[in-house]
C-alpha cells in the first residue's frame, strides 16, 4: 500500500494504517519527519484500541520524544498494552517496574512481564530473566539457570548473553574456571558487535588469560570496542597504558 492509499485508509478510521502513518511520520520514512503527527497518528489508533499504537504512546512518553517526557503516563500506557496482550509493551514494562521508573520498583512484577514477554518469543526479555538469576534480583542466585539462559539466548546470536556467559566462563561461576573457553565465546560475542566483549578480549589480551598475551591485539580489541562507543575502552587507550607493554 503506498503512502496515498495508507492516507486514506488512515483518514477513514483504519487504525492499522494509521499506526503505519505513525511509524513513517516517527522515522521520517518518505515523509518530513515529525514526532507530533506521529503522536498524532498513533493516538487515534490507541483510541481505537491497538494495542500495538498504545505501546508507541508509552514510548514517546517515557523517551520524551514527540510528547512531553512522562515515566508515569508512560507505564500506564506501556502497563495497558501488556494486558492486551502486546510482547513488546510486556518487555518495556517489566524494565520499568526493574529500574524503578514511573513505578516503585518491583522485581517480582519485573520478573513475571520479561517471563510474559519471553513467553511469546522474546529474546531479550529472555536475557533480562538470565541477568536476574545471575544476580540474584526478584529471585534466589541459580548461576545453572543464568548459564542456561544465556547459552539459549546466544544460540539465537544475542550477542549480550555471550558476553555474560563468556565472564561466567573466565571467572568460574556456576561452571568451572575455563578462560579458553571464555575467550571463544567472547570472541564469537564480539563478532557480533558487542562492545563488552571486545574490551574484555582487550583485557585478556594485556593478561594472557585464556588468550597469548599480546599488546598490538589488545590495542586493536580496545580500538574496535571504543568504536562501538564503550567508554572503559577509550579511558584505556587515552591512558597511555599500553605503552611499553
Amino acid at each position: 500500500m503506498g503512502f496515498k492509499e495508507q492516507l486514506e485508509a488512515a483518514k477513514a478510521g483504519d487504525p492499522n494504517a494509521q499506526t503505519a502513518l505513525g511509524y513513517l511520520f516517527f522515522t521520517g520514512n518518505g515523509v518530513v519527519r515529525d514526532r507530533r503527527e506521529a503522536a498524532r497518528w498513533f493516538g487515534l489508533a490507541a483510541d481505537q484500541g491497538s494495542a500495538e499504537a498504545i505501546c508507541n504512546l508509552g514510548y514517546m512518553r517515557v523517551h520524551g520524544e514527540g510528547l512531553s517526557c512522562n515515566f508515569e503516563k508512560g507505564f500506564e500506557l506501556y502497563k495497558k498494552s501488556a494486558e492486551m496482550g502486546y510482547p513488546r509493551a510486556m518487555f518495556n514494562l517489566a524494565d520499568l517496574y526493574s529500574d524503578g521508573r514511573g513505578t516503585e520498583q518491583d522485581w517480582n512484577l519485573a520478573r513475571y512481564w520479561y517471563e510474559r514477554a519471553a513467553a511469546h518469543g522474546s529474546i531479550p526479555a529472555y536475557y533480562r530473566l538470565g541477568v536476574m538469576y545471575e544476580m540474584g534480583r526478584g529471585v534466589e542466585t541459580d548461576y545453572a539457570m543464568s548459564a542456561e539462559i544465556y547459552r539459549t539466548c546466544f544460540s539465537e546470536e544475542y550477542a549480550k548473553a555471550g558476553y555474560r556467559l563468556g565472564l561466567m566462563h573466565l571467572e568460574g561461576r556456576g561452571m568451572p574456571k575455563n578462560p579458553e573457553a571464555a575467550a571463544k565465546i567472547l570472541i564469537k560475542a564480539a563478532g557480533l558487535l558487542s562492545e563488552e566483549a571486545m574490551c574484555q578480549l582487550g583485557k585478556m589480551s594485556i593478561s594472557g588469560e585464556g588468550m597469548p598475551k599480546s599488546s598490538r591485539n589488545a590495542k586493536i580489541w580496545f580500538s574496535k570496542a571504543a568504536a562501538r562507543g564503550s567508554e572503559e575502552a577509550k579511558a584505556i587507550l587515552a591512558s597511555n597504558a599500553l605503552d611499553g607493554q
